[in-house]
C-alpha cells in the first residue's frame, strides 16, 4: 500500500532547498507513516454506532449533521479504546522498513543534538538561515531583516515567560519559528524527515549529511522553542494536497504518524488560503503548540505539531463528487519513545486542568531526553491502553511510570479510584513505579492498603508535594538541564535500545 520506501527516500534526497520554488512541496507520503491498523472492523463499526448515542445540547439539536457528529466524537476519549484492538504488523519485511522509514520510537531530539558539531548561537543560526534564503528572486537582506525583527519581538515573550534563558537564546528561539513560518517550511520538514531516517540506520550520502548538519541547528532551536509553548488541547484543521494512494492510507482505524513539523489552524474551520486543497483534516490536538504570537502570519492562528505526532483515523468522508476528502482524527500518545508517563485524572482533558503545567515543564526540561505523557481520564481508559499492544511494550520498563489522582468524579466509586487502578494494573502484571498525587495523603494511603492488602505497597509513592511530582515525571533529571547550552560534546544525548513488540 503506497509508494515504495526507496522511491520516497530518493525524492527526499533529490529535493534541493536552495533551488526549490517557495510553493514546491514534496509528496505527503514523504512525511507520514502507518504505525498500525484495526483488522477487526466490527470494533470500528461499534464505535461509529456509539457516536449517534451521544447527548448534545438542545441548542444544537436542529443542526446535527454527519460532520457535527464526527467532530463531537473526536472530543470523546472513547476513540482511544480502539488502541486495544490495533495490530502492529510484524515479519521480516516490516522490521527492515522499520529501520528506515517506519520510525516508531521518537528519538528525534537526541538525533538533532548529536548532529550539531559547533556551539549553537544566535549568530550561527542567522548564518544558516541566510544560507537557505539565498535563491533566485529572493531579496536576502529583506528576508533576514524581517526574520530578525520578528525574532526580537518573540524574544521578549520567551524572556517574560522564561526569565532564566539568555537574550541570545530567546532570539534564537524566535528566529527559528520565524524561519519556519516564512517561506522555508519545506526545508525544515525535509530536514526533519531525513534526520528521523538517519537516526534509524538509513545510509545517507555524505553531501546530504553535511547539509543536515547545517539544518540541524534550525531544527534544534525550533524544537526547543516549541517546548516552551503550552499544549493546545482542542480542535485544529489542516489542509493538504494528497494523491489517491496517499488518501487510501487514511482509512478508519489506522494509526498514522507525521514525522515532520506539521502546521494546522486552530479551530474547526479551514484557513481560507488552503481550503481548496483536496484533503481537509479535522483533528483533536493534545500536544500541538499554538504559535500565533511568534509567527510571520499571526492571522493564520497556527498550531504546530512536532515530528512523530500520532493520530488515530476515525472517519474519512468524500464530498464534491469525489474531489474533496474530510478526514477526522484524534491525536494519541502511545509511549513510543524512551521516557513515558501514563497520567490518569478525571479532569485531564479540561483546558483549565491545574496539572497541565507539570507535563509541559517535563517536556522543556532537557531536549535530549524526551518525556511523552499518555493522558487518560478514567480507570477503564487507562487499563484499555495498558492491554493494548502499545501498553504491553511498556510493561515493567523502568522508563515508564504511572501517575494517578485518588478521587475521580467520573467513576461509580469516586473516593478510591486511584487505588483501584493500581490494584488492576498490578493484576495485569505491571510492576512499574506509580505515584498517587492527592490532596489527602492519609486517606490515599488508607485506600491503597485496603485495595492492595499491604501495609507498605511496593513501588507506590503517595504525595501532595508538587516538587516530588515534578521529580517523578522528570525521572529524577537535573532541574537545570533545560537551560544548559549545547556544545560540541553531545555525549549526554541518551542512546537506547528499541524495545521489542510484545503484541
Amino acid at each position: 500500500m503506497g509508494r515504495a520506501q526507496k522511491v520516497i527516500f530518493k525524492d527526499l534526497c533529490a529535493f534541493d532547498p536552495k533551488k526549490a520554488a517557495e510553493s514546491l512541496r514534496l509528496r505527503h507520503d514523504c512525511y507520514m507513516i502507518v504505525v498500525a491498523r484495526i483488522l477487526n472492523q466490527a470494533r470500528l463499526k461499534g464505535l461509529k454506532a456509539y457516536r449517534k448515542d451521544l447527548h448534545y445540547d438542545s441548542d444544537d439539536s436542529d443542526e446535527l449533521t454527519e460532520e457535527t457528529l464526527d467532530v463531537t466524537m473526536l472530543e470523546s476519549e472513547q476513540i482511544e479504546y480502539l488502541l486495544e484492538y490495533e495490530t502492529i504488523e510484524e515479519g521480516e519485511d516490516i522490521e527492515q522498513r522499520r529501520k528506515g522509514h517506519y520510525v516508531y520510537e521518537d528519538n528525534f531530539n537526541p538525533s538533532v543534538i548529536n548532529m550539531i558539531e559547533s556551539k549553537t548561537s544566535y549568530e550561527r543560526l542567522k548564518e544558516v538561515c541566510r544560507f537557505y534564503e539565498q535563491r533566485d528572486g529572493t531579496d536576502v537582506e529583506k528576508a533576514m531583516a524581517q526574520h530578525e525583527s520578528r525574532a526580537e519581538k518573540s524574544a521578549k515573550i520567551f524572556l517574560k515567560k522564561n526569565p532564566r534563558i539568555s537574550q541570545d537564546e530567546a532570539k534564537s528561539l524566535g528566529l527559528a519559528i520565524s524561519f519556519y513560518t516564512g517561506a522555508r517550511s519545506e526545508t525544515v520538514s525535509r530536514g526533519a524527515s531525513l534526520v528521523a531516517r538517519q537516526a534509524n540506520g538509513v545510509i545517507i550520502d555524505e553531501n546530504i549529511r553535511q547539509e543536515l548538519k547545517e539544518a540541524a541547528i534550525i531544527l534544534y532551536y525550533l524544537v526547543k522553542a516549541l517546548s516552551y509553548i503550552p499544549y493546545h488541547w482542542g480542535f485544529v484543521t489542516r489542509c493538504c494536497k494528497l494523491e489517491d494512494e496517499e488518501l487510501d492510507l487514511y482509512t478508519p482505524g489506522f494509526l498514522i504518524t507525521w514525522i515532520q513539523f506539521s502546521s494546522s489552524t486552530k479551530g474547526k474551520k479551514e484557513a481560507d488560503a488552503f481550503k481548496n486543497r483536496n484533503a481537509i483534516f479535522k483533528i483533536f490536538s493534545l500536544t500541538g503548540r499554538p504559535i500565533q504570537d511568534f509567527s510571520n502570519f499571526p492571522e493564520e492562528d497556527e498550531v504546530l505539531f512536532l515530528p512523530h505526532s500520532t493520530f488515530v483515523v476515525f472517519q474519512h468522508l468524500i464530498s464534491h463528487h469525489g474531489t474533496q476528502h474530510i478526514i477526522y482524527m484524534r491525536q494519541v500518545e502511545l509511549g513510543l519513545c524512551q521516557w513515558s508517563v501514563l497520567w490518569v485524572d478525571d479532569r485531564i482533558f479540561n483546558p483549565k486542568w491545574e496539572n497541565k503545567a507539570h507535563m509541559e515543564s517535563a517536556a522543556a526540561k532537557s531536549l535530549n531526553l524526551n518525556v511523552h505523557f499518555i493522558p487518560k481520564s478514567s480507570t477503564d481508559s487507562a487499563l484499555s491502553f495498558l492491554r493494548s499492544p502499545f501498553g504491553q511494550r511498556l510493561k515493567n520498563k523502568n522508563t515508564f511510570r504511572i501517575v494517578t489522582d485518588m478521587n475521580r468524579e467520573n467513576e461509580k466509586q469516586t473516593h478510591n479510584a486511584g487505588a483501584r487502578l493500581i490494584r488492576a494494573l498490578r493484576e495485569l502484571g505491571f510492576e512499574n513505579e506509580c505515584m498517587v498525587f492527592t490532596s489527602d495523603e492519609r486517606k490515599a494511603k488508607q485506600y491503597l492498603r485496603s485495595e492492595l492488602k499491604s501495609e507498605d505497597p511496593e513501588s507506590v509513592v503517595v504525595t501532595i508535594d508538587t516538587s516530588k511530582l515534578r521529580e517523578f515525571v522528570d525521572f529524577g533529571r537535573s532541574p537545570g538541564a533545560a537551560y544548559q547550552s549545547n556544545t560540541a560534546s553531545s555525549s549526554a544525548a541518551s542512546k537506547y535500545e528499541i524495545p521489542p513488540n510484545q503484541n
